[in-house]
């Protein structure tokens, strides 16, 4: 039944994750890893992170720590049972509309699931789900024309707030950027273009996979005994998803970014072992890749690629 939900979105968009300090985080990801800080939302410890392309390739989160953190409808955003340590928060998926949210939404909410988390961000509207394993994706349709209106560093209040996706007729219009300028953050020894990919591991892959390709609506782009590669509608590798042995890491292992096709990645590793980053040159099929972690121990991949 559960392939009649199907979401479809075009890409993987961002990856919002839980860490220790915000205020560490926020300095690396823009300092050292070259991705520009563009929102804050200091009441929630919150930060967002984007070179253009999109609103956001990273936001964060500290931890909850024991305390409710409420949105601007008053009511609670982060409840203090979530958060409790550092890992995913969520992925987040671009979808081409409103009305592919909505209809998918529709298919779900008929055939009984309850599970699902509504919300609106001023900038987008979404619908949470989780995985079988607990990991939650936000399938989202952008709702302004200029996200840089509401995400910028002048704005730090609450942005969201709950959202019925049937109060209204949805829009069909994409307002997902289309060959955006892309910035930099000049000092940093990394130069961005986006997040591509994110890698998940899971005990159980079969099930995983049913529920990427059934309820998510990714394609199964090939599939092994121990990895399965998926990829949305606009043709891109955007998740791979590991099986792990019992007692190994599960959720989120590790995601990736695209870096311009002249970056010297053997350059950013040395200008970021200066800079006290222990940073590896990883060879694979489609040339080096630059590997790291973040001060919350997260593995980040940086590959040469077109934008």
């Amino acid at each position: 039944m559960s392939a009649m939900i199907a979401f479809r979105p075009r890409r993987l968009a961002h990856a919002n994750i839980w860490v220790s300090d915000i205020e560490r985080s926020i300095r690396f990801y823009e300092s050292m890893l070259g991705v520009e800080l563009v929102r804050r939302e200091r009441a929630l410890k919150m930060g967002f992170h984007s070179n253009g392309n999109t609103h956001h390739d990273v936001g964060m989160i500290e931890i909850s720590r024991g305390e409710d953190r409420y949105g601007r409808d008053g009511k609670i955003q982060i409840p203090k049972t979530r958060g409790t340590s550092v890992g995913l928060n969520h992925l987040g998926w671009e979808m081409t509309n409103e009305r592919e949210v909505v209809e998918a939404y529709k298919r779900a909410k008929q055939m009984g699931r309850s599970d699902f988390r509504t919300v609106d961000h001023i900038i987008s509207r979404s619908v949470y789900v989780p995985d079988p394993d607990g990991n939650m994706h936000e399938f989202y349709a952008d709702s302004l024309d200029d996200w840089r209106t509401v995400f910028n560093l002048d704005l730090e209040d609450e942005v969201t707030a709950g959202w019925d996706p049937l109060a209204s007729p949805p829009s069909d219009v994409h307002r997902y950027p289309v060959d955006p300028p892309i910035k930099t953050v000049a000092d940093a020894p990394l130069h961005p273009i986006r997040i591509v990919s994110a890698t998940l591991g899971t005990h159980d892959l079969d099930r995983l996979t049913g529920f990427y390709v059934d309820v998510a609506g990714l394609r199964l782009q090939d599939k092994e005994k121990d990895v399965a590669w998926f990829g949305g509608s606009a043709g891109h590798q955007d998740l791979q998803v590991i099986a792990v042995p019992e007692g190994g890491r599960t959720g989120l292992l590790s995601f990736a970014f695209a870096l311009p096709t002249e970056s010297d990645v053997t350059t950013a590793s040395k200008a970021l072992a200066a800079k006290g980053i222990a940073a590896e040159i990883s060879e694979a099929a489609d040339g080096p890749a630059l590997v790291m972690t973040d001060p919350d121990g997260f593995r980040i991949e940086f590959r040469s690629q077109a934008h």
